[in-house]
């Protein structure tokens, strides 16, 4: 039995374990188990921590702490050697498994690598040399979009770039996708507040899944399209969010769409994916966003930019097979848009694909992906 201890700022009721990132594990805790693994979670650092046969480091146990966000959000310089930290707990335990949970295939802490046994990544470049590039502000869309409209003045960035003799390190996690997506439509805050208790007491199971978001049927819909995306319009980030500038301008202009921006709750926000043929969208910090995965459980279709230079699993991007790609510079956007408002055949099919890519997630294929993951990081 391979004991893995999992170091993670989640909530101490427990949700992010069992309805966010690492639900999946504890969906198929007792497969996992069979299959020679003992996992458990902690949200401090302690003595009992280190005493496993390899470690888990979530990156935003690092990242996210109270002090680094309030900084962040006053504008404060902040210092933190991430580095020195791993060094250090790498003294205690030397097999440690990173899961960097940055929001862009591009954001990565390669310092840290001779620390390390195995660096995971939700979303990964498929061609690794691009890891040994400066592109702006990490993201190699991002670095598209500021050569090309030359959209912010020249800043200073930190990045390590990926050493030839660690590339085999890098290897790919899993995305946000494996969610267990909480129905808010037939289950109320109530039962939601209450399922967060029980998690606080005891150990959920695999019924509690029951409340995750059923797959509604692409069917007939009688609203062309569902666009809801914050601007972040006061961001000085330009080039990370330029897509969605872009995008949401083109959108009112050409299809006269409005109130993109206006807020409304969770519950209406589904009702409207629910609604609609298309839900269009675009990059955020990062290529991999949730309101690709709602709207594959509500129906709709997605029309996304090509993310095919990355490497993410569970994969509802794939072109012409549960979705539709436009290009960076938006060229093919307008009739990616209009061949699917035109063919209901395949907007169906589309759909259809891509629930089957999530369905599969709490399946075999699933199971088959953690085991395989397992295996590949406590070699």
């Amino acid at each position: 039995m391979k004991k893995i201890n999992i170091l993670h700022p989640g909530s101490k009721l427990k949700w992010s374990y069992y309805f966010g990132y690492w639900s999946v594990l504890n969906y198929f805790k007792n497969e996992i188990e069979e299959s020679g693994y003992q996992i458990s979670f902690f949200n401090k650092i302690t003595k009992e921590f280190f005493d496993a046969d390899f470690i888990f480091l979530v990156s935003r146990y690092f990242t996210d702490s109270i002090q680094i966000k309030l900084r962040k959000k006053l504008n404060m310089n902040y210092e933190f050697n991430l580095k020195e930290k791993i060094e250090t707990m790498s003294v205690k335990n030397p097999n440690i498994i990173w899961f960097d949970l940055g929001d862009s295939a591009g954001t990565t802490s390669f310092e840290i690598m001779p620390y390390i046994k195995k660096y995971a990544k939700n979303q990964v470049y498929v061609d690794k040399f691009n890891y040994k590039k400066l592109f702006f502000r990490n993201r190699y869309y991002a670095d598209y979009y500021q050569k090309k409209y030359d959209l912010e003045k020249q800043v200073p960035f930190h990045y390590t770039k990926l050493h030839e003799k660690y590339e085999n390190k890098l290897v790919q996690s899993w995305n946000i996708g494996v969610g267990n997506y909480y129905d808010i439509i037939n289950n109320n805050k109530i039962k939601k507040n209450l399922l967060s208790l029980k998690g606080f007491f005891f150990n959920y199971d695999k019924k509690d899944f029951k409340y995750r978001l059923k797959f509604r049927e692409a069917g007939e819909r009688y609203e062309d399209f569902f666009l809801k995306q914050n601007l972040r319009s006061e961001s000085k980030k330009k080039s990370i969010f330029f897509q969605r500038y872009f995008v949401t301008d083109f959108l009112r202009k050409k299809y006269s769409l409005d109130n993109v921006e206006k807020r409304i709750n969770h519950k209406n926000y589904l009702e409207k994916l629910n609604k609609a043929k298309i839900s269009v969208g675009s990059f955020g910090w990062g290529e991999i966003c949730y309101r690709e995965f709602e709207a594959t459980f509500m129906g709709a279709c997605i029309i996304y930019p090509n993310i095919s230079y990355i490497k993410t699993w569970p994969n509802i991007y794939i072109n012409n097979q549960t979705c539709l790609t436009y290009d960076l510079n938006f060229e093919t956007l307008e009739e990616k848009i209009n061949k699917v408002l035109i063919n209901d055949k395949l907007r169906k099919e589309l759909v259809y694909n891509a629930q089957k890519v999530l369905d599969n997630v709490l399946k075999e294929d699933g199971l088959n992906y953690m085991l395989n993951f397992l295996s590949n990081v406590t070699k």
